[in-house]
């Protein structure tokens, strides 16, 4: 690690997010879902500064079966980030002006939502550093701001049957998409459906006792979320049921811990598959460890969709898990 890293800061600052004065109305943001403008100079894009850009802005989303890019990218130099481009709603600034690196952030500059990163350093291999370490945070502010932009649709716009039912398993309500009309009830488990051929979305709820000692972010999750599919979620033959992928033994999955609202959450995406039956998709769970009641609380996305992309419709589900109250 270079030595002038050392010094890194993340900078909360209000951006210059416009390329002129204007007024101090804000408009609605504009974009498609996951749509990121990056404003960079054509040498710094062609550099290695630019590579370690690129590794961030059109990596694949984690737990799809095919390649997907977390973001729709648009670049542009700053000469040509004109009035078109403010009110996008996500902007990423690169820069090689700074006389240490620096990492900024600002919300709503020109437009609500809206979410505008810069990245600075004094110089190319600096800026790569920084960007190579700080893309998480960079990925992160991003994605979480389409997530919460999902959130907001689906607190008017929900399918009341199933948060009825949630309510009544559980106690707790959710807002998962109106046309996930289709539910299957059962003790601690709950399935909703928008039973399609193709771009089916699917949120399943359930629990299971809570294990002091046991590690979610494991196998552990896994051998759980089997046992309860294995239950519900048959196939049309007795020798099938849902089950987690694997490869050489060892399951198909990512897992993290994040805060959600102030509760500790762990998460687990990932492929499914149909035992004996030769389809699957990918899923997205979050879990809500319950010390008081004894079980861990389990809300889970996921899709079956062969002849389409996938991130549209796991980010939808991923957005309806964040609403299980």
């Amino acid at each position: 690690m270079r030595k002038t890293l050392l010094c890194l800061f993340i900078l909360v600052v209000v951006l210059a997010c416009q390329p002129e004065k204007k007024s101090n109305v804000k408009v609605a943001s504009k974009g498609l879902p996951y749509e990121l403008l990056v404003v960079v100079e054509d040498d710094v894009w062609n550099s290695r500064a630019g590579d370690s850009l690129r590794a961030v802005v059109k990596a694949s989303m984690a737990g799809l079966p095919q390649n997907e890019p977390l973001f729709r990218l648009i670049r542009v130099t700053p000469a040509n980030y004109t009035r078109t481009y403010v009110t996008l709603r996500n902007i990423l600034f690169v820069k090689t002006d700074a006389e240490k690196p620096e990492v900024g952030i600002a919300r709503d500059a020109e437009a609500v939502p809206q979410v505008c990163i810069s990245i600075d350093a004094p110089d190319i291999n600096t800026l790569a550093e920084l960007i190579s370490q700080q893309k998480n945070f960079i990925v992160s502010q991003f994605v979480d701001l389409e997530l919460s932009q999902e959130v907001a649709r689906l607190k008017s716009h929900y399918n009341k049957d199933v948060n009825v039912a949630s309510k009544e398993i559980f106690g707790k309500g959710v807002h998962v998409p109106t046309d996930l009309a289709a539910i299957k009830k059962r003790e601690d488990f709950l399935w909703a459906s928008t039973n399609r051929v193709d771009k089916d979305m699917n949120y399943v709820c359930y629990t299971f006792p809570l294990e002091i000692g046991k590690n979610m972010l494991s196998d552990y999750w896994v051998e759980k979320r089997d046992s309860v599919m294995k239950r519900n979620i048959p196939g049309s033959r007795p020798e099938q049921w849902m089950a987690t992928s694997e490869l050489d033994g060892h399951p198909l999955v990512h897992f993290r811990e994040l805060e959600l609202s102030g509760r500790e959450v762990y998460e687990m995406r990932g492929l499914w598959e149909l035992h004996n039956g030769g389809i699957g998709g990918p899923f997205v769970a979050l879990a809500y460890p319950d010390t008081v009641a004894g079980k861990v609380l389990v809300a889970e996305g996921f899709i079956y969709s062969p002849r389409t992309d996938k991130r549209e419709l796991v980010r939808r589900m991923e957005a309806a898990l964040r609403t299980l109250e």
